[in-house]
């Protein structure tokens, strides 16, 4: 495959529908940011942040993953009837295990926010989100697996525009709490609607598909934890800061980072429309996921090369958008630009195929081994630096969890060789 019938497939696969919903989805995250710093006190919006960073590393452990499980699986078998048995089974199971997990959140909430008890209130309200977004994605992988990748684009606009409106409008009444509703609330309004719109409605199942349920699930679980422990990588920082310096610390470090942060929406859009064909070419065709990380990395060379210019020039005047009591921070913007560039060449690609491929467990071991490494050094250089050093360290853990993947994946394509000689 030529770059030329690369970027044919993308189209053709509804990638252009996927990244124009991709980058809605991160002006709406910025839009909510530019309406929290100024409408939300910097302190609450401190709190805010930090409860919600909290929450951050248990999202892609929603449902316990199992909904993980239905991406890859149901991309392996050509029935739509399958298809749609296995949304049903995961949509049941995952929702009670959300429930559960909220719980969960609920009961340990006193001890998450000790240190930031102000925070509370926000952690509860905002622990909803791990029953909403659930439902949610289990909806936009449906469409997903159903080849409706405008279906999928569809759903992100709209719940980006819902939320970004409510957000303006609570907040103006209700500050902090009206925000914090608008977060937690829009993904479960959004999905009840397409609920019925597609009369997706639990039904009963006479034939239950056959399949390894345990298989499913651990694949599921596996894929989770990588994600909670990749969370942790964003998150850490923002926890020691909050701990041991103070809650602006917290608000200037998280707006410092969610503009490189969203230039990761880019590859995320090449995952997104071609996962499923990835996972269905897993088991008879390695050469085409070689070729495709190939094509791939012509195009995101000469993204991240830019990335890291715009914001070399530019983060003074970007950072001017959040007020001028953000400004003094703006050298973290391009601190931040260097650690994305990692993440865009090898990071996020390559942990995406391999677990597109059946790989989970590998990207669980490389998360958990950049966790330990950045928990050990945040620590260290926010001790001593502040929230520059804790910069440093997360862009230099995003270059390390790149070229561990990276390893991973010739690992990976020299076994698959080795095997085929084999046979």
């Amino acid at each position: 495959m030529n770059l030329t019938q690369f970027i044919k497939d993308f189209i053709k696969r509804k990638g252009i529908s996927v990244g124009f919903a991709s980058a809605i989805e991160k002006i709406g995250g910025l839009l909510l940011v530019l309406i929290a710093t100024h409408l939300i006190p910097k302190e609450e919006f401190g709190l805010i942040t930090y409860a919600n960073t909290a929450l951050l590393f248990l999202i892609p452990f929603v449902g316990f993953g199992i909904h993980q499980g239905l991406i890859r699986y149901g991309a392996l078998t050509g029935s739509q009837i399958v298809k749609k048995q296995l949304f049903f089974i995961t949509l049941k199971k995952g929702i009670l295990f959300s429930i559960i997990l909220t719980i969960a959140i609920v009961v340990l909430a006193p001890l998450i926010t000790y240190n930031l008890k102000e925070s509370q209130l926000y952690l509860l309200i905002l622990s909803v989100q791990l029953v909403s977004l659930f439902i949610f994605e289990m909806i936009r992988i449906y469409a997903r697996l159903i080849n409706l990748n405008k279906l999928f684009a569809q759903m992100g606009i709209v719940k980006v525009i819902l939320m970004v409106s409510l957000a303006f409008f609570l907040t103006l009444g209700y500050s902090g709490i009206g925000y914090a509703i608008s977060l937690a609330f829009t993904p479960l309004i959004v999905s009840l609607y397409y609920l019925f719109k597609l009369k997706l409605f639990p039904v009963k199942i006479n034939d239950v598909p056959q399949f390894n349920f345990k298989e499913y699930l651990n694949y599921g679980l596996f894929t989770s934890l990588a994600g909670v422990l990749s969370q942790f990588l964003y998150a850490i920082d923002l926890l020691l800061i909050g701990n041991l310096l103070h809650e602006e610390a917290v608000a200037k470090y998280r707006v410092a980072f969610v503009l490189p942060l969203s230039i990761l929406f880019l590859p995320i859009v090449f995952i997104q429309t071609d996962f499923v064909k990835i996972a269905s070419k897993s088991e008879t065709d390695k050469s085409f996921i070689k070729n495709y990380y190939l094509n791939y990395l012509k195009i995101f060379s000469i993204i991240s090369v830019l990335t890291v210019l715009v914001f070399f020039f530019f983060s003074y005047y970007i950072m001017l958008l959040f007020g001028k009591e953000y400004n003094d921070e703006s050298n973290l913007m391009f601190i931040f630009s260097l650690g994305i560039m990692g993440a865009l060449l090898f990071r996020v690609p390559l942990g995406n195929i391999l677990s597109a491929v059946g790989w989970p467990k590998i990207n669980a071991l490389n998360s958990l081994i950049v966790l330990i490494f950045n928990v050990i050094f945040s620590y260290i250089f926010i001790k001593k630096d502040g929230i520059i050093g804790a910069a440093y360290v997360t862009s230099a853990m995003l270059w390390f969890s790149g070229i561990l993947s990276l390893l991973a994946f010739i690992f990976y394509l020299k076994s698959e060789v080795k095997k085929t000689d084999d046979s």
